[in-house]
Formats: structure tokens, sequence, C-alpha cells
């Protein structure tokens, strides 16, 4: 369980959004956004402490790459998931980061995130 832990939703297509949110909250996680956007995203960095986070890779006004970049600055569990194939930078800059290939079921990212939390671990950028 998430026991309340506030994870970080980077999102923009909204059905996916929606799924990941429900996962969220299902194992009882709070869930801040869905942020459509990489600005979005940042801007919740800025003002809410986040636990974890799963990003989508393409949002609205770009990559995630500075999101990333501002949650490894910070040692968050991040999992980014992606229906097309990630630029070879980013696995370079992050080699913890754990990257999934949409489809995907919402249910084991979180599960996933859940030991990540725990442990703090691979996938804490």
């Amino acid at each position: 369980m998430l026991n309340g832990a506030p994870i970080l939703v980077a999102e923009d297509q909204t059905y996916i959004a929606l799924d990941l949110a429900l996962a969220i909250e299902d194992a009882g996680g709070e869930v801040v956004g869905p942020a459509a956007s990489v600005a979005e995203a940042l801007d919740l960095l800025a003002t809410v402490n986040i636990a974890a986070a799963i990003l989508d890779v393409d949002l609205v006004d770009g990559d995630c790459s500075a999101v990333v970049e501002a949650l490894a600055n910070r040692r968050i569990p991040t999992i980014v998931q992606t229906g097309v194939a990630v630029a070879p930078a980013l696995p370079a800059l992050f080699p913890d980061l754990i990257i999934h290939i949409k489809p995907y079921v919402a249910s084991k990212l979180v599960a996933q995130l859940e030991t990540m939390i725990g442990r703090g671990g691979p996938g804490c950028v």
C-alpha cells in the first residue's frame, strides 16, 4: 500500500492519466496532478512534496527530461512510460531510470512504485 504517499502523474492522454490515478488511489496513494505538460509537472514539483512519479515521455510541451532531472536531484523514485522509442540520451543520463513501454497495466506500475518507495533503490534517479 502507498499509505497516502503523494504520487506525481504526468501524462497528456486523459484516459491514461485517469487509469493511473485510479490505480494510485486504489493502492492508497494521493494523486498529484495529473499534469499534461512539463511546465505543469515542474510547477507541481515546486509546490508539493512528492514521494514518487509516473511520467509519460512525451508531454504536450516536450519530452519529460526536465522533470526527470528535477526528480533525480531529489532522489525521487520515478517510472517513465512511453508508447514510442525513448531517445538514448534519457537512459544514458539516468541509468537507474525505470522505463516501461505502453501498453502497460497501471496496477503493476503502482506496485513497482510501492517497492521502489520502500527500498529507495533502483529507479530513484
